[in-house]
């Protein structure tokens, strides 16, 4: 698993794609299965352009589901600045589908020192992306990890 976020289109129908959602901050890793709706990428890289904008910049996300009664599991990410030179983070919390509550066995909660370069080339990597086509991937990386 490489060091950061990455997004992987599993499976798809006309309705809902299957994303795997893999993390990793070198020493703490998960990953889980979700289900979202065709459009919510797009969406969730159109609310993160310009990320950070300001030092006080934060951007929050939750895609699949966090309510053990649905199937696959669920991932909630904050993006935010650590310091005033506008250094930014990931705290990402994945929960997998036999997960009941974040903290139990099959859940993850991490952060991950990111780049602002870093978000504008995943922004790119998560507009371009074909929902439609297995094995499409969107990759954040871990700050000085490459793009």
């Amino acid at each position: 698993m490489e060091l950061g976020v990455e997004f992987e289109v599993f499976w798809w129908d006309h309705d809902v794609v299957e994303l795997r959602v893999m993390c990793s901050n070198g020493s703490f890793a998960g990953w889980a299965s979700i289900y979202v709706g065709h459009e919510v990428l797009p969406k969730m890289a159109e609310r993160l352009k310009g990320f950070p904008s300001t030092a006080s910049d934060s951007r929050d996300f939750e895609l699949g589901t966090f309510d053990p009664k649905y199937a696959n599991g669920g991932v909630r990410m904050h993006f935010y600045c650590v310091d005033s030179v506008g250094h930014a983070a990931l705290e990402i919390k994945i929960r997998g589908d036999r997960c009941a509550a974040m903290g139990e066995v099959e859940s993850v909660a991490l952060r991950i020192p990111i780049e602002a370069a870093g978000v504008d080339s995943f922004i790119a990597q998560v507009t371009a992306i074909d929902t439609e086509q297995l094995g499409a991937t969107a990759r954040l990386p871990l700050a000085g990890h490459g793009q």
